[in-house]
């Protein structure tokens, strides 16, 4: 059976990545896909400590004991991860960064490829939403959460970027974004 990991890094209950994450997970798993939702808001996930323990192991570790340390190794095995964030002030969460900067755990400079993933070709998508923010606004942000996740072996990445929502849940109000999000889960389960 596929994996999917989803990672919303909203820090809103209800707000539009939650409705969007509900989507995807229920979607995915009519797929045949087993899908581990993880929201940032009720996880216990720290900050990188820069202490490099995890470059003295073979496999994504980090000496962290919180639920991201236990999920790298969910990560290296899954078959396609999604992250969806809000544009604050013209970038992804705090919560969304602090993700990213946990995948260090993967980098390995003395290994091929630079990382300790195990499997490669695995897709990533990056969603995001904001009240203004047009897609050329925010690519350039989406596309380094997208490269930054290579490390883990997700080397086919998309983006797509929602905006003009800035009541909580207005996604659910717009066909043409459910649409996208529809189009975006066809993709990841190609």
């Amino acid at each position: 059976m596929s994996k999917a990991i989803i990672f919303n890094a909203s820090p809103r209950p209800k707000g539009n990545c939650a409705a969007i994450a509900s989507r995807m997970e229920e979607e995915l798993a009519e797929k045949g896909f087993d899908v581990r939702r993880v929201d940032f808001r009720t996880a216990t996930i720290g900050y990188c400590k820069g202490c490099d323990a995890c470059k003295r192991h073979d496999e994504p570790w980090c000496v962290q004991k919180d639920d991201m340390g236990a999920l790298l190794p969910e990560l290296d095995a899954a078959d396609c991860f999604v992250m969806l964030t809000p544009i604050y002030w013209g970038d992804i969460t705090a919560q969304a960064k602090t993700f990213v900067d946990r995948l260090y755990a993967f980098f390995a400079p003395a290994k091929e490829n630079m990382t300790v993933a195990t499997k490669f070709g695995k897709k990533v998508a990056v969603v995001t939403t904001s009240g203004s923010m047009p897609e050329e606004a925010v690519a350039e942000k989406t596309q380094a959460v997208i490269n930054s996740l290579g490390i883990a072996g997700y080397t086919e990445g998309r983006s797509l970027s929602l905006n003009q929502l800035n009541v909580p849940g207005a996604v659910n109000d717009s066909e043409e974004y459910l649409a996208e999000v529809d189009e975006l889960v066809g993709w990841l389960s190609e």
